[in-house]
């Protein structure tokens, strides 16, 4: 076995320019086809945290009741808001547009990160659930300076129309 392969490297060595090229460049796409094996492709699906459309709004309502609750004679109260939508995250993307001959196609790709938990995309922007309305049922409702007071914060906080905010009294 071994004469054979020293015969074929002497052939080689003793033929002309052009075998000697054509060889070289066959085992250079051997070693690169061996070479690609050893990586990625680089196409990974893309996962982003999982958002809790109910432990957001649950966060919010917590947050409002106690901001509502500390509001001088509103007393005990309870919130319920409704939200538009869900969450939209917008991520990288690498895009790629061609027109040849009147076809046309685009390709894309998200930008990825190595991050501890493995490669993920690159987040340029994250829109959570707006307010959509608000619902207050305070014990201290029946005062009209309480009830203009929780209207106008929960309007601060949220950028809603009176329209969208409803006090209610306690039973």
């Amino acid at each position: 076995m071994e004469t054979k392969i020293t015969e074929i490297i002497n052939r080689i060595k003793n033929s002309d320019k052009r075998l000697k090229i054509i060889v070289a460049i066959g085992l250079l796409g051997i070693l690169l086809i061996g070479l690609s094996g050893a990586f990625d492709s680089g196409k990974k699906e893309v996962t982003t945290d999982d958002f809790s459309y109910n432990e957001y709004c649950a966060e919010l309502e917590e947050k409002t009741e106690s901001i509502i609750g500390s509001i001088d004679g509103v007393g005990e109260c309870r919130v319920m808001l409704t939200l538009k939508n869900s969450s939209e995250s917008i991520f990288a993307k690498n895009s790629e547009e061609n027109t040849n001959d009147g076809n046309y196609s685009k390709n894309s790709e998200y930008v990825l990160y190595d991050s501890d938990n493995g490669e993920k995309p690159v987040l340029i922007k994250e829109y959570f659930p707006e307010v959509k309305g608000v619902v207050v049922v305070c014990s201290g409702a029946d005062n009209t300076a309480v009830r203009e007071g929780v209207i106008s914060c929960i309007s601060s906080l949220y950028g809603l129309p009176s329209t969208k905010i409803s006090v209610i009294k306690l039973k």
